[in-house]
């Protein structure tokens, strides 16, 4: 069988994908000796300048892009009338492929993903490039659980106006953008949305919008608002439902401002914290500027963020320490107006204990209850000229009415911050306050370190009220039981719903029969979010050694050495080898190296398999 060589360098082993105008091959790198992904694009366009144009953008897009997370591409070539891209190869399973095996994602595993995805966009994004095509069929993980975006095949530049051909403005209809299906250019924030409809299909194994009609499902991503995700996953906290509104907003303004800060807020989501989102912080301020109604409206909308029970007012999802928000500005500032209103009553009405205020007549007259001012009169004497000594005599001063007494404010006490230090360290310092103590899993702190408090630190409360602290039992764990020899489906089973990342990968086995289970690494307890790979068997298969350019001896040993039967060894001339393949140069070839082989290099194939071998033989007749 003799395999399509590029340029005399690039290997087509075998077919892997095919896409509207272009197919991909896995491939071999004959002088760097690596395993790549090679993508042509189809004859039939070929003398298409339009699709010429728009493949050389490709590449041209593509190699800007240096990041771990976007497929690296090695090289552009064209090999006569065949033009191609030599891009990494990824050992692993598409997005999609995924959902569909492992589907609904916890909000941990959806964010280990979506974080990857973003860091790769946002690259792109600062480099003033759009994918416009993020689905998750171009988002690849390999076996390490590493993700790379794939295939900016539409991808096209903010400045790149003019670029407007039909059929390259919209991505994939049921991840297109509102703006997009409207036919508007894309941007960074029409990523974002497609990032935000996989998201919604990780989490609920569904998409949000569908229809029978390609347009239809445009239509929705105009107008239509999805089912809340929780009603699809009631395993789902209800603030993912507001992310997702926010993700899935109509209006690019009103998304999350960047890749990165939506995958900021999913992973704030995972730990229990409040997310922040600029966009939604527009909106809100909008609303405002709009009148008291519609900041009303913005207010039991996207704007107002519902918070996890447990976190104080304003929680930064990032670092988690607390900072005042608009709203709770805004409570303080009138609180602190009012305490300070109550503040004077209560000075007016001490200072008048001191008596530096002396009441006035009206006071008196008005006053029945203030205390009258004591007078001495003299008492006339009954003998005319003679002076007497006065006798002061003292008016009766009537019985005072109780006087009415301001009803004291209700003494308070500020919570303290017990996040962080240990239960005996929130004794010490809780004074009158009763702390109720739970216990919960944790993966920011450890063993016996607070976790979480509510009230949140800095609230006013009663001396005696009571304060929930949630001391860390340190990470959840669960046990990954030894699965070996069971049948793929029930090891599946077995893992589905723990809160952990299952990877598959597939190797030959001689012992264990094909789809068993070979072993799971690691087994025993684990953390939650932590990675398992389960080694499922090919078989009693073996992987045909590349031994291209291989003198032929040693070849015919590598071939035994891995299992194969070797069958026929000829010898070809220069002109034979040059019928089958225009390109080979005699010159350059080594004398006596292998040519081809029956068997496709490095593919699986039965143990014992035959395989014939040919070589050059430059002194061979070439007739």
């Amino acid at each position: 069988m003799q395999t399509r060589t590029l340029n005399d360098r690039y290997r087509l082993d075998e077919l892997v994908g095919e896409g509207g105008m272009a197919i991909v091959y896995r491939g071999y790198d004959l002088v760097l000796n690596r395993d790549v992904a090679v993508k042509l694009l189809r004859d039939q366009y070929g003398s298409d300048e339009n699709f010429l144009a728009r493949f050389d953008r490709e590449a041209q897009s593509a190699a800007r892009l240096s990041h771990p997370n976007i497929v690296n591409v090695y090289d552009v070539g064209q090999d006569a009338d065949v033009r191609y891209i030599v891009m990494e190869h990824i050992e692993g399973p598409n997005l999609k492929d995924l959902i569909r095996r492992q589907g609904p994602f916890s909000v941990d595993g959806a964010a280990f993903v979506i974080r990857q995805i973003a860091n790769g966009l946002d690259y792109a994004h600062a480099r003033d490039l759009v994918h416009r095509d993020i689905k998750p069929q171009n988002i690849l993980v390999d076996n390490n659980g590493n993700v790379k975006v794939v295939d900016f095949g539409i991808a096209k530049g903010l400045s790149d106006s003019s670029l407007t051909e039909a059929g390259t403005g919209m991505g994939t209809v049921h991840y297109v953008s509102p703006e997009q299906a409207r036919g508007e250019q894309a941007t960074p924030a029409s990523d974002v949305y497609s990032t935000g409809v996989i998201l919604y299909e990780m989490l609920t194994k569904t998409i949000p919008f569908d229809a029978d009609s390609p347009v239809g499902v445009a239509m929705q991503h105009v107008n239509a608002v999805p089912p809340p995700p929780s009603q699809l996953n009631p395993n789902l906290p209800p603030e993912v439902d507001e992310f997702i509104e926010i993700a899935l907003a109509k209006d690019p303004a009103d998304r999350f401002s960047s890749a990165g800060e939506l995958a900021s807020g999913l992973e704030a989501l995972a730990r229990g914290e409040a997310f922040d989102n600029a966009g939604a912080t527009r909106m809100m301020a909008g609303a405002a500027g709009a009148g008291a109604g519609a900041a009303a409206a913005a207010t039991h909308g996207r704007g107002a963020r519902r918070r996890p029970p447990g976190r104080g007012r304003g929680q930064n999802a990032r670092t988690g320490n607390f900072r005042d928000d608009i709203g709770c500005v805004t409570w303080l500032i009138g609180s602190a107006i009012l305490i300070g209103l109550i503040g004077l009553v209560l000075l007016a009405f001490r200072l008048g204990d001191f008596g530096l205020f002396e009441p006035t007549d009206r006071d008196t007259a008005e006053n029945p209850t203030a205390t009258p001012i004591v007078e001495t009169t003299p008492t006339p004497s009954p003998t005319a000229g003679i002076t007497p000594t006065p006798s002061p005599t003292v008016e009766e001063t009537p019985t005072p009415e109780p006087s009415p007494t301001a009803t004291p404010e209700p003494e308070t006490v500020t919570v303290p911050e017990f996040v962080g230090g240990t239960l005996d360290q929130a004794r010490t310092v809780a004074g009158d306050l009763q702390l109720q103590v739970e216990e919960v899993f944790s993966d920011n702190y450890q063993q016996g370190i607070i976790a979480s408090q509510d009230p949140a630190p800095g609230t006013e409360v009663e001396p005696d009220a009571t304060v929930v602290v949630r001391v860390s039992q340190g990470r959840q764990t669960f046990n990954i039981p030894d699965l070996a020899g069971r049948s793929r489906s029930a090891a599946m089973s077995e893992l589905d719903g723990l809160p952990i990342n299952v990877q598959e990968s597939q190797e030959p086995s001689q012992s264990v029969s094909q789809g068993n289970v070979i072993r799971v690494e690691p087994t025993g307890q684990v953390n939650r979010g932590a990675t398992v790979t389960v080694y499922i068997s090919r078989g009693d298969v073996v992987r045909v050694p590349n031994v291209f350019r291989e003198p032929v001896a040693d070849a015919v040993s590598r071939l035994e050495n891995a299992g194969l039967q070797v069958g026929s060894v000829n010898g070809q001339s220069c002109d034979f080898i040059q019928n089958q393949n225009p390109n080979f140069n005699c010159d350059e070839f080594p004398d006596g190296a292998v040519v081809s082989g029956s068997l496709q290099w490095e593919e699986w194939v039965s143990r014992g398999s035959s395989i014939n071998v040919a070589y050059y033989d430059a002194g061979a007749d070439g007739s």
